[in-house]
């Protein structure tokens, strides 16, 4: 069993479901979490998404230095970022980190959301640009280690050529959580990721 904490990137409160004794989002209670976390022997820290959140990658990525052996779960959302990059920023942020990233692919259930952020899939639609994201983005990582490129046409997701010059530390890729209750989210978990997230 891996026990992982929660970096507030919305807010934290000292009550569950009030904001009194509320904290806003500053890098040092955000460092503080983190190196609390670190210190007491937490596998990891999920770091959440969303328009309430602050961007999961560079929070993620600003934790690095002041943590020592912490993973860091951060989002990756299907139709937000395309494959290639996000499977560039993985990679980077795997050797900057030394190994220490956890990919946690996000597929979105917010249909408001969604839409302010650009994206117009329903929620088949949006399984399987998921499917085909994540099938690309593992695929091009674990050919990075042998120099190789990737060709992929799918329905939503196209790559030719794709090619990583400068592989993830972890082999042959970080590994990819992803929760989800839906029987889309089921099959995707089953087919795709290592592993399955859900809360306690």
């Amino acid at each position: 069993m891996q026990i992982f904490w929660f970096i507030p990137t919305h807010g934290d409160s000292r009550y569950l479901g009030t904001s009194e004794g509320a904290r806003e989002v500053n890098h040092d209670y955000l460092k503080q979490v983190a190196q609390a976390a670190d210190s007491q022997g937490y596998d990891g820290v999920l770091i959440p998404t969303g328009r309430s959140c602050e961007d999961p990658w560079v929070v993620a990525s600003s934790l690095i230095p002041v943590t020592k052996r912490l993973k860091f779960l951060v989002a990756v959302r299907p139709g937000l970022h395309e494959p290639a990059l996000a499977a560039r920023m993985a990679a980077t942020f795997d050797r900057l980190s030394e190994g220490r990233l956890l990919v946690n692919l996000v597929t979105g259930g917010d249909q408001t959301e969604l839409e302010g952020d650009g994206v117009w899939l329903d929620h088949a639609e949006r399984y399987e640009a998921s499917a085909e994201f994540i099938r690309v983005w593992r695929e091009i990582i674990a050919r990075s280690h042998r120099g190789e490129a990737y060709d992929f046409e799918g329905k939503h997701v196209h790559v030719k050529g794709a090619k990583l010059l400068y592989p993830s530390v972890q082999q042959p890729y970080p590994p990819v959580y992803f929760g989800g209750s839906s029987d889309a989210a089921h099959d995707l978990a089953a087919e795709q990721v290592d592993t399955y997230l859900t809360w306690g």
